[in-house]
């Protein structure tokens, strides 16, 4: 079973979960909710990140997640974090270290930009990453896929996240038509208006596990799925417009 972060909560969370998603049928909702969770239970994946709540290897896992496989970044984030256990030892060390540690994972912006949130994080707010979602956002380099992740995942607020497997699961599920990277505000109101109250940090690795796992870019596990009963996209055809959306590393 995956390992959850237990019953932290937070004033933000409830403000979160008064937002709606227009055209959102309730009874479909909690359907989607309780299967997904179930589902998750069962199938979930163990992974290294869900055994934390520390904020800076929350960071560290969601960047190096970025366009790259989990097989490939699991080994490399336990070498990161022992290279560099805090945002304190990642701000002192030169860049050109931090990138030789990065290597060979590719997309070397990616450890320029973790030097500077660690730079940053230890001048302004003594090392400690901030939950607030405006302050996160402010950080170059964390974007809004990454504040919602860590403000869950980190601090298990009800935020709403959308990368690329959760865009895929929502779209076909709910949606169906149209492209997805048009719809992106409709997408974000969905995966905000699905999060149970107060479960954020399992329903949103549900959703990316879904993604990873069932609701594949191709070939998904579409006889296997507890929403074909009433997904939009059910039964899958691979040849259909509606089915591109572009393939993600998790």
């Amino acid at each position: 079973m995956p390992t959850t972060s237990g019953s932290r909560t937070s004033s933000q969370s409830k403000k979160t979960r008064a937002k709606k998603a227009p055209g959102l049928v309730p009874s479909q909702k909690r359907r989607f909710q309780v299967r997904l969770l179930k589902w998750y239970e069962k199938h979930g994946r163990d992974l290294p990140w869900r055994k934390t709540s520390d904020p800076y290897h929350i960071l560290i896992s969601e960047v190096m997640l970025q366009q790259t496989q989990v097989d490939r970044v699991i080994p490399k984030y336990h070498e990161f974090l022992g290279r560099y256990p805090s945002f304190e030892e990642l701000a002192d060390a030169p860049v050109s270290d931090v990138k030789k540690t990065w290597y060979p994972l590719g997309y070397n912006i990616r450890p320029e930009r973790l030097h500077s949130i660690a730079c940053e994080t230890v001048e302004r707010y003594g090392g400690h990453l901030p939950s607030d979602a405006d302050e996160l956002l402010s950080f170059k380099g964390i974007g809004r896929y990454t504040a919602g992740a860590i403000r869950s995942f980190a601090f298990n607020e009800d935020a709403p996240i959308l990368d690329t497997n959760v865009i895929r699961v929502l779209h076909r599920v709910f949606m169906a038509k149209g492209d997805p990277k048009t719809q992106k505000a409709r997408l974000w109101q969905l995966s905000e208006a699905l999060i149970p109250s107060g479960k954020g940090y399992d329903f949103n690795q549900a959703m990316m596990d879904f993604g990873a796992t069932c609701c594949t870019a191709r070939n998904p596990s579409c006889r296997q799925c507890p929403m074909k009963s009433f997904c939009k996209t059910y039964p899958f055809d691979q040849k259909s417009p509606r089915a591109a959306v572009r393939h993600e590393g998790r």
